[in-house]
């Protein structure tokens, strides 16, 4: 059955740009690698442009949307029950899809929700062989960088505690209707596997990270003195050798999960 998508217009409170630049799904669908072997979630399919070749790999796809007028468009493409409807921020854990096959995530992303649904899994799972989105130009930068790069930042060590990521190509505006007015790019993570003692361990180590970036212009060392006094950071410095006047964008992920075990 032929679905005629083109009335359905993109909403503004959704974020919504869709994709008619095939380059896109070519390059998500290359970095993925999905195949019969694997269960893909699909976050934000749309009008199902990339969907459509998510199926094609014989993977087993799981859809999660939030715009009901996709419905008869996305059902005509993968069973009903294979479609979860509603915010996916709001989903509960425990009502996420079970599958006894690897996993594997991607989607081309809101730029209002990319980054805290990337944060989601990396944090609380559940744990991917591989994730690939499409996102925001300037977030998949921050989220990929090494340190001492001027977008470092609180994002760059966040992601590299829990995953290892790499940028992939730009996208200008002419890639989507309607267009955005700024740049996208694709971001390929590879999740690190942890014990749960260690992923409590990261997430704990997070809280300083963030009060640190949230004086990046100041000396790292200073910060720490006076928001935790009871404990010698002069010291632990000169162990890990990190300069006493580094400013957070100049301790790597190693570094600071060192500084703060």
């Amino acid at each position: 059955m032929n679905i005629k998508t083109d009335f359905i217009k993109a909403k503004k409170s959704l974020g919504q740009n869709f994709c008619i630049d095939d380059r896109i799904p070519n390059e998500i669908i290359k970095e993925l690698a999905p195949n019969s072997d694997y269960c893909v979630w699909e976050i934000g399919p749309g009008k199902g442009a990339l969907t459509k070749r998510l199926i094609e790999t014989g993977a087993d796809i799981h859809l999660f949307e939030i715009d009901t007028r996709m419905q008869e468009i996305l059902e005509n493409i993968v069973p009903k029950e294979n479609i979860t409807w509603g915010d996916f921020l709001e989903l509960k854990q425990e009502k996420l899809p079970v599958s006894d096959k690897p996993l594997l995530i991607c989607g081309n992303l809101p730029y209002y929700c990319g980054t805290p649904i990337i944060k989601r899994f990396l944090e609380n799972g559940p744990t991917p062989a591989r994730m690939v989105f499409l996102l925001q130009h300037e977030v998949s930068l921050k989220a990929s960088v090494p340190v001492n790069h001027k977008e470092y930042s609180y994002l760059s060590v966040h992601t590299a505690l829990f995953a290892k990521a790499r940028l992939g190509h730009k996208y200008g505006p002419a890639s989507f209707v309607p267009q955005p007015k700024i740049d996208s790019s694709v971001l390929i993570l590879e999740p690190i596997q942890m014990s749960e003692e260690e992923r409590q361990k990261r997430l704990k180590a997070l809280k300083y990270i963030s009060a640190l970036f949230n004086q990046r212009r100041k000396m790292a060392l200073s910060t720490l003195k006076k928001s935790y006094p009871n404990i010698n950071w002069a010291e632990r410095f000169s162990t890990l050798g990190i300069d006493e006047k580094a400013r957070p964008e100049n301790i790597s992920p190693e570094q600071f999960m060192e500084l703060f075990r």
